[in-house]
């Protein structure tokens, strides 16, 4: 909890607890793959007839949205190989990252997050997540402007629009545009919790590149399951806990 809260290296702990930092190291994977395993197992992908039926008002234009997603990228230390590089390096970010899916009912319950992937990838986080599967023809997601998924997800998505060649949006679009913006809103906030904590705030050091997901995927977990309980809608769902997406 240390090492995740105050970001530390692995040298400072050893310093701080009094013990050698490979001991430190070991602490660490261990329980990271611990957790994983604990809590990855705990599956929270929400019914369609329960998502229907906690629908929140602000969605009545809306009606069969399932997932609302979007992705956070959590900055790394460049490597010195440079194929790595260009695998992690992130063009929005300009920065090596790691990249991982979070996606929120509309009630604001928790319900997906994928493995963190190469900063590289765009669209097929989607494809790798294993969100697809999940999905069915009388369901949609709502994604911002950078997910151009609708030729690989079985169902409807709704997404801001594009200017396009235009000079100025219709009126339509703008109060659609905004419409979704405002509901979107809730998913970003549950990603800033996430991140709130110093080690993912920084530069992870490649040392720990193995057990970064299980860690993420840990931390996530326990954010996730606060914002489940006392997030926008103040709503429960009894399955509602974990996923971790394999």
């Amino acid at each position: 909890m240390t090492h995740l809260s105050l970001g530390l290296k692995q040298k400072d702990l050893a310093h701080w607890f009094s013990i050698h930092q490979s001991t430190v190291s070991r602490i660490i994977i261990s329980w990271a793959n611990f957790l994983y395993c604990l809590l990855g197992s705990a599956r929270i992908w929400i019914p369609r007839e329960t998502v229907k039926a906690h629908l929140p008002p602000e969605f009545k234009d809306y009606p069969d949205t399932q997932i609302v997603i979007d992705c956070t990228e959590l900055r790394c230390q460049t490597p010195s190989s440079l194929l790595l590089q260009s695998e992690v390096f992130s063009s929005y970010k300009s920065h090596c990252t790691f990249k991982g899916m979070l996606g929120t009912s509309p009630h604001g319950a928790v319900t997906f997050m994928s493995s963190l992937c190469a900063g590289s990838v765009s669209d097929k986080i989607s494809k790798q997540s294993g969100m697809i599967s999940l999905l069915s023809p009388d369901m949609a997601i709502m994604v911002d402007k950078g997910f151009l998924v609708d030729d690989i997800v079985p169902c409807k998505v709704y997404r801001p629009a594009f200017l396009s060649r235009c000079t100025q949006m219709p009126a339509h679009e703008v109060r659609e545009t905004q419409s979704i913006a405002r509901l979107r809103v809730h998913v970003e906030r549950m990603i800033c919790r996430v991140k709130e904590h110093k080690l993912f705030d920084t530069v992870i050091p490649l040392t720990i590149s193995g057990s970064i997901n299980q860690l993420f995927a840990f931390w996530s977990t326990i954010k996730m399951d606060l914002w489940s309980e006392h997030g926008p809608s103040q709503c429960k769902c009894t399955c509602v806990y974990l996923v971790v997406a394999k």
